[in-house]
């Protein structure tokens, strides 16, 4: 990183206790030199490679792929044995009088039963892969999020470091001018209040990083926290246009998921309709007469007398989950196109607000700061009115990495929607290099 100053050094005493910017980057430098740092692109990467929710997806899409072996699977033949006229009275006593039945069956499916169960498996198959790439996405999305936090707070806790600087160079003169009857006790005091508060400040932000850290190193099944996290906040992404990110929104990951649902809908409906379908079996068998010693040849067809159809509630129940399916799509498509155009508004208010902060505020306020701190030389300000210029400096510097913070957000949940990299200066949130 680069160190940048948002104010001059002039000569004189004071003013060497103005120094504002400088000490972010010098503290997350210091960061970076206590341990290990990670990147984002890192953070993904492992987080493809170790997180345990993604492993199970594999495994779920070969039990569905499994169960296209199992829906190619035709019923079986089967064989039986029959035995008549035996252990009976008179001339049936006994075996001799027996007739056995040799018989061989197979049943023949009606329907197209097959073909269906083949076609619900694929369409299984296909919503188990959409679901892997929603639920991908929406675990590396989530990991980014982590990351920024940390980011976030990490610059927080530099921003904070400089300003406990500048407060303790500002205690040091405001003693000075104690000690030689220029300011009174009371002022010394508030500074002290001030330092102690920042300070304060700084540990519950330290803290803070070291959950977040151990939240964002979760994502890959790690508990061990980071020591720095690499990045800038100051690195924004281009802002896509709304044409760029409405121009195909029939290609969304949840879109194609929700098709999937529809397909698999429809496969459900054949497929019920295909079982109420009554199937034939026939059979073929040769009997044994004991009284002859002869041989016939037995033939035989049977089939259900389906008065109504045996699987018409099913039938019925597929065909509502059909018309809810494409309810759903429909109220889908629309609530994702919604969702579009408020983060693509919510991104340019928050570019605006950027810029206003970065032009206009700032600006002024390290005008005010160095008015200020010439008209307490001169005493024409107070301590109290010099404090509050540097304070609302570095409030303004702090509302400028929060606004940041929350245009990585927003456009990270873009790239989660779109399931693809809106701009060529971010990490594909697919993972693709």
């Amino acid at each position: 990183m680069k160190a940048i100053c948002i104010l001059a050094i002039p000569p004189g005493i004071f003013r060497r206790a103005m120094i504002l910017l400088s000490s972010i980057c010098l503290a997350s430098a210091s960061l970076a030199s206590s341990g290990s740092s990670i990147t984002l692109k890192q953070a993904l990467q492992l987080t493809l490679k170790e997180n345990t929710q993604l492993k199970r997806y594999p495994l779920a899409i070969r039990a569905a792929e499994a169960m296209l072996i199992q829906a190619e699977l035709t019923p079986n033949p089967t064989i039986g044995v029959e035995v008549e006229n035996a252990f009976g009275s008179g001339d049936y006593q006994g075996f001799d009088a027996a007739e056995i039945n040799l018989v061989y069956s197979q049943q023949i499916e009606r329907g197209g039963k097959q073909q269906q169960r083949l076609q619900f498996a694929n369409a299984e198959t296909q919503r188990m892969q959409k679901q892997y790439l929603i639920s991908r996405l929406d675990i590396l999305a989530e990991t980014s999020r982590r990351y920024y936090q940390c980011l976030y707070i990490q610059e927080r806790i530099g921003l904070i470091t400089q300003q406990i600087q500048s407060e303790k160079s500002s205690l040091k003169i405001i003693n000075q001018r104690a000690k030689a009857g220029a300011v009174g006790e009371a002022d010394v005091s508030k500074m002290a209040v001030r330092l102690t508060r920042s300070e304060l400040t700084k540990r519950q932000l330290e803290g803070e990083l070291k959950l977040a850290s151990l939240r964002l190193a979760a994502m890959w099944m790690s508990s061990s926290p980071l020591n720095v996290i690499s990045g800038n906040l100051k690195e924004l992404p281009a802002l896509p246009t709304m044409e760029d990110i409405t121009e195909a929104i029939e290609q969304l990951p949840r879109m194609q998921y929700q098709f999937a649902l529809q397909r698999l809908s429809v496969s459900r409906l054949n497929l019920a309709r295909s079982m109420g379908e009554s199937d034939i079996t026939w059979g073929i068998g040769i009997r044994q007469h004991q009284r002859t010693s002869d041989q016939s040849v037995s033939l035989s067809l049977s089939m259900p007398l389906a008065y109504t159809n045996p699987n018409k509630g099913s039938i019925e129940a597929a065909q509502i989950q059909v018309e809810q399916s494409a309810l759903d799509s429909d109220s889908q498509k629309l609530q994702l196109r919604l969702s579009l155009i408020e983060i693509q508004q919510r991104l340019s208010f928050l570019k605006q607000q950027l810029a206003s902060l970065q032009n206009q505020l700032r600006p002024k306020a390290i005008q005010l700061l160095k008015e200020t701190e010439k008209g307490f030389e001169k005493g024409r300000y107070s301590v109290l009115q010099w404090i509050d210029a540097q304070s609302e400096l570095f409030s303004i510097e702090e509302s400028t990495n929060q606004i940041r913070w929350q245009i990585h957000t927003q456009f990270l949940e873009l790239e989660r929607i779109t399931g693809r990299s809106m701009s060529a200066k971010t990490i594909s949130m697919a993972g693709n290099k």
